[in-house]
């Protein structure tokens, strides 16, 4: 079996992340992904036997026109951004106050340089929360480089100078959810055998190109010892490196699972996902509705006429039906207008789905036992517990464990500790104050960093007016859906405006 394949429970949650993501950056990214959800059902004319020449010219055209009719209802939808706004206060509320850390003298390093790559300890955990809040799934390896071989094929003694070398000090390598295959277990007890990994390494072709090519990292317990192996994309073995911490090799794979539920090998539920979905489904009614507008607000222009040669002569383009279109009639040759009537169903469906996704952002961050009286919330802490403290409890847990890894690779006892806020305002608020508060940021009201103002004084805001409208000028985003009344009024002066014109043209 090809070490690159993964099962079926993986492509399940990729299907569900990649829409999460799409959700969150925006219209650039959910249009990628448009097969995921229900498309217009345009009619597509399939070719059949007998077929004359004459039917098949008219079905082909009637196929262009319906493609170009799907791309401009994609084109036409406005994404109402609640995901990607929930997704940053979410953030926000985590990081409206610093971590708690405690690094013993030997492990300051990661302060500044935690992965070997210059990202500092601060801008790994921000990586951490931002991707345990989108996708429910992050990873870290701590990984000690390997002293240098000699000609004799043996290992060699690093010097001092070496010793305290950034190049040969532990890192924590970071491993997004699209990166971890699926993990196995031997059944026998419930730690984690191998996790294979993908990474993408760069390879020089030559003087000017580089090349992307993918490889497998393969962590296993091999008789009860950890190697780190690399295999390439044609399974074949590139290296296989037994790790050695504290003059020991390890019985376990010091990779880090980071999750929403808990920071095992399992799959969490993705916290954003039922908002995502939301979102989605709103964005196709948004294409709907204007795709309704754009059709229902373009009459369709009918002309009856006694004598077709005589209305051909006195039009030799053809008719002109635009605003100032002219042509000439006969005595008895009438125009009319057909238009479509307007509905607001489909506006309506869209605010009630605005409701749906301020509410499904708000129980992010509301512990299920809001409303219980004070005993009940203690003995009901643990069952009750908000999606995002639980996120920020495991990534707290999960750096304790990495700072243990680290330590042993070091020869040193563990003493450190970066723990992250858990106090969250909305801990003291009401369902209804949060709910109103999610509405005013997802509704594009009030700026996604009113949430830190929320956690200094309790309050919305106190930004003042000339503050808010700056910051809302430089989101400079677009939201969607009107009331039915709005919709049914807008239609009707469209309707009546276009009577009027065609009326002026007709005299």
């Amino acid at each position: 079996m090809s070490l690159h394949k993964t099962d079926s429970n993986y492509l399940e949650q990729e299907e569900l992340r990649q829409q999460t993501r799409a959700a969150i950056a925006g219209k650039y990214e959910v249009l990628k992904i448009i097969s995921c959800l229900p498309e217009p059902q345009y009619k597509q004319f399939t070719p059949y036997s007998g077929m004359s020449d004459a039917a098949l010219a008219q079905g082909q055209r009637c196929n262009q026109q319906n493609a170009l009719r799907v791309t401009s209802y994609w084109s036409r939808g406005r994404w109402f951004p609640a995901t990607g706004r929930t997704y940053e206060t979410l953030g926000g509320m985590v990081w409206s106050k610093e971590p708690e850390s405690e690094i013993q003298p030997k492990l300051e390093y990661l302060i500044d340089n935690a992965d070997g790559t210059g990202c500092g300890l601060r801008e790994v955990a921000q990586k951490t929360v931002d991707e345990v809040i989108a996708v429910a799934r992050y990873g870290i390896l701590v990984d000690m480089p390997a002293s240098p071989i000699n000609d004799n094929g043996d290992r060699v003694q690093l010097t001092a100078a070496q010793n305290g070398s950034s190049e040969f000090l532990p890192k924590w390598i970071k491993y997004k959810a699209e990166q971890i295959l699926t993990p196995r277990t031997n059944g026998k007890s419930s730690s984690v055998d191998e996790i294979r990994l993908v990474e993408i390494h760069s390879e020089q072709k030559n003087e000017f190109e580089w090349e992307d090519k993918k490889f497998i990292r393969r962590l296993i317990l091999i008789g009860g010892v950890y190697h780190n192996q690399l295999w390439n994309d044609k399974d074949e073995k590139i290296s296989d490196v037994v790790p050695v911490a504290n003059g020991s090799t390890l019985k376990e794979i010091p990779f880090q699972f980071f999750g929403a539920d808990d920071n095992s090998a399992e799959y969490s539920k993705l916290p954003l996902y039922d908002l995502a979905n939301e979102n989605l489904g709103h964005f196709v009614l948004d294409c709907d509705n204007r795709d309704n507008l754009h059709y229902h607000g373009q009459g369709m222009t009918n002309v009856f006429v006694e004598n077709g040669e005589d209305f051909a002569e006195a039009n030799p383009n053809g008719l002109d039906v635009g605003a100032k279109g002219k042509n000439q009639f006969g005595v008895n040759d009438r125009v009319e207008i057909v238009q479509i009537e307007a509905t607001g169903a489909i506006p309506s469906e869209m605010l009630r789905d605005e409701d749906r996704m301020v509410m499904s952002g708000a129980q992010l961050v509301t512990d299920n036992n809001a409303n219980e009286t004070l005993g009940a919330k203690r003995i009901d802490a643990n069952a009750s517990m908000s999606a995002l403290k639980r996120i920020s409890f495991n990534i707290t847990d999960g750096f304790k464990q990495l700072f243990t890894w680290t330590a042993q690779f070091l020869g040193e006892e563990s003493t450190s500790m970066y723990k992250l806020n858990s106090d969250f305002i909305t801990d003291d608020l009401t369902p209804e104050m949060i709910n109103a508060h999610m509405a005013l940021v997802q509704g594009n009201i009030l700026p996604a960093i009113t949430l830190n103002e929320v956690a200094r004084k309790a309050e919305l805001t106190d930004l003042d007016d000339q503050e808010i409208a700056d910051a809302l000028a430089n989101q400079n985003l677009l939201g969607g859906g009107t009331s039915e009344e709005m919709a049914t009024l807008q239609a009707e002066n469209d309707a009546l405006r276009e009577q009027i014109e065609a009326s002026k043209s007709a005299e």
